[in-house]
C-alpha cells in the first residue's frame, strides 16, 4: 500500500515525492509526542511551510521515531529547502529497505540538482535496470532520455577511489608486528590511496582490479618507516540482496628500507546490505583469506602461511550507528632460532571491536571505539635471563579504547580526528606496553 501510494504521488509530480499519510483518527489524545511532531510536520509541508515542517520532523526524529517514512519525508523537505547534503543522507537511509528503487530515483534527482549528471545517470540506470515497480522504472527511463543529449549514453562501469593524508603523534613507536615497542614517542605522517575499477562486465557482475597503498613516515626516526602495497584481481557479482567476491591477492610490505613480507593468496567476501541473520542488525559481511608469506632477506623467520576469518555487522538506531567486528587470524611461520634462543612469530589472534557514532548534524559525527585481542603463540619462547634458559608460552591480552570526531567538509571530503589508547598485557614481561596515538586525517572519495 505504501509503495503504491508513493508511486501515485510520483506520477502526479514527476519530481520528488512526498509520502502518502494514512488517515488519522480525530481523537489523538493518546498520541506519542514523536508521532504528533511527525503528523504536524506533514500538515505543515502540505501547507507549504517548509521550515516549520523541517523543525517538527527533526523533533520527531530526536524524540525516538526511526522509520523509513520519517527519513523519506525529511529527505523531501531538505531537498525543497536546497539542503542537498542532508537530503542525500536521508534518502540513503532507504537503500537497505524494500524502497531501495525509490531511494535511488530520488538520489538521482539530488545529483541532478547538483548538476552531477554522471552520478544522476548511474542512479537512474540502476532504477531502470532493477526490479522495482514498473511505473518507477519508466520514470527513470524518462529521466535518462532527458539527460541523454547532454552526455554520452554508455553506462560507466563501477569505480571507487579513496585517498587520505594524516599527521599525528605516537607515544610508543613499534617495530615489526607484535615485537617489543621502543618506549619512544615521535611524530608521524600517513598516506593512503586505494581504488577499485571494473575492467570487464556490467554493473551487476564482472572482473574488478583493486589496489591499495599505505605509508607511514617517522621524520625523527626513519628506521621505523613502513610501506604496504597490495593488488587484487577479483570476480564480483550482485544477486538479489547479496554481493559476492572471490579474488587473488598479492601484497608487499617494507620495514625501514628493507623488504619485509611478500604475500600471495586468495580472499572471498560475501556481503548483505540487509543481513539475513535473525538478529536486530542492518548490514553485515563475512570474509575468508589465506596467503603464502615469504619473508625478506633479513626476515626469513616470517616465512610460512597466514589465514584470516572476519565478520562485521552494523546497526542504525535513530542518529546512532553501531558497528561490531570479529577477527580470527592464524599464523604458521618458520619462527626465529638463534643458538639456544627461540622466538615464536606464529600467533593465533582473536579480536573483538566495537564502534559507536552519533550524528549531531548531517555534517558532524562523534563517537567512541573499543576492542579486545587475545593472542596465543604456537610454540614456547626460549629466552636467556642471565645464564638461565627460560621456556615460556607467550599469550597477550590487548585492550584498546578511543574517541573520534568526523566533520564533512563537502559531499566527498571529510576531516577526522582520533585518539586511540592500547594496553598490551603479555605473559612475557618484555612484551608489555602502553601506547597513545593522536591523529588528524583528511580523507576523500573520488
Amino acid at each position: 500500500m505504501l509503495a503504491a501510494c508513493l508511486i501515485r504521488k510520483l506520477l502526479l509530480s514527476c519530481s520528488l515525492l512526498f509520502v502518502c499519510m494514512p488517515l488519522l483518527a480525530e481523537d489523538t489524545s493518546g498520541e506519542a509526542p514523536a508521532q504528533a511532531d511527525f503528523r504536524k510536520g506533514v500538515e505543515l509541508f502540505q501547507q507549504g511551510s517548509l521550515m516549520a515542517a523541517r523543525q517538527h520532523l527533526e523533533a520527531a526524529r530526536a524524540g525516538g521515531l526511526d522509520s523509513m517514512t520519517l527519513h523519506y519525508n525529511l529527505g523531501v523537505v531538505y531537498y525543497r529547502l536546497g539542503q542537498l547534503d542532508a537530503a542525500e543522507q536521508a534518502f540513503a537511509r532507504l537503500l537497505s529497505s524494500p524502497h531501495e528503487s525509490l531511494a535511488r530515483y530520488n538520489l538521482g534527482l539530488v545529483a541532478l540538482a547538483r548538476n552531477d549528471r554522471v552520478a544522476a545517470r548511474d542512479f537512474f540506470v540502476a532504477v531502470s535496470d532493477g526490479d522495482g515497480p514498473d511505473k518507477l522504472r519508466a520514470l527513470a527511463r524518462t529521466r535518462l532520455s532527458e539527460i541523454a543529449d547532454q552526455m554520452p549514453a554508455p553506462r560507466r562501469l563501477p569505480r571507487r577511489f579513496y585517498v587520505s593524508a594524516a599527521g599525528g603523534y605516537d607515544s610508543n613507536i613499534s617495530g615489526l608486528p607484535d615485537t617489543v615497542a621502543t618506549r619512544e614517542g615521535g611524530l608521524f605522517i600517513d598516506a593512503v590511496v586505494a581504488g577499485s575499477l571494473r575492467i570487464r562486465g556490467d554493473r551487476e557482475a564482472g572482473w574488478d582490479v583493486e589496489g591499495a597503498f599505505f605509508g607511514r613516515d617517522y621524520p625523527d626516526d626513519s628506521d621505523y618507516n613502513t610501506r604496504f602495497l597490495q593488488g587484487k584481481l577479483a570476480w564480483s557479482e550482485r544477486e538479489g540482496n547479496r554481493t559476492r567476491q572471490l579474488g587473488a591477492v598479492v601484497s608487499q610490505s617494507w620495514f625501514g628500507s628493507d623488504a619485509f613480507e611478500t604475500r600471495y593468496g586468495l580472499e572471498g567476501i560475501m556481503a548483505w546490505p540487509q543481513c539475513p541473520a535473525p538478529f536486530p542488525v542492518d548490514g553485515c559481511d563475512v570474509s575468508l583469506a589465506a596467503a603464502r608469506v615469504d619473508g625478506g632477506r633479513s626476515f626469513e623467520a616470517y616465512d610460512g602461511q597466514w589465514y584470516r576469518l572476519r565478520g562485521r555487522t552494523d546497526r542504525r538506531i535513530g542518529d546512532w550507528k553501531v558497528e561490531g567486528k570479529y577477527l580470527w587470524e592464524l599464523n604458521d611461520r618458520a619462527d626465529m632460532v638463534s643458538g639456544t634462543r627461540f622466538v615464536s612469530v606464529s600467533p593465533q589472534h582473536h579480536t573483538l571491536e566495537m564502534v559507536a557514532g552519533y550524528g549531531f548534524r548531517a555534517d558532524l559525527e562523534v563517537g567512541a571505539l573499543g576492542g579486545f585481542r587475545y593472542s596465543r603463540y604456537q610454540d614456547s619462547h626460549r629466552l636467556l635471563e642471565g645464564d638461565t634458559v627460560v621456556v615460556q608460552r607467550r599469550t597477550d591480552r590487548r585492550w584498546e579504547a578511543g574517541t573520534f570526531a568526523e566533520y564533512g567538509l563537502s559531499r566527498r571530503w571529510l576531516l577526522r580526528s582520533e585518539w586511540l589508547f592500547r594496553d598490551n598485557n603479555s605473559a612475557i614481561n618484555s612484551y608489555n606496553y602502553q601506547r597513545h596515538t593522536f591523529m588528524l586525517t583528511l580523507e576523500g572519495v573520488l
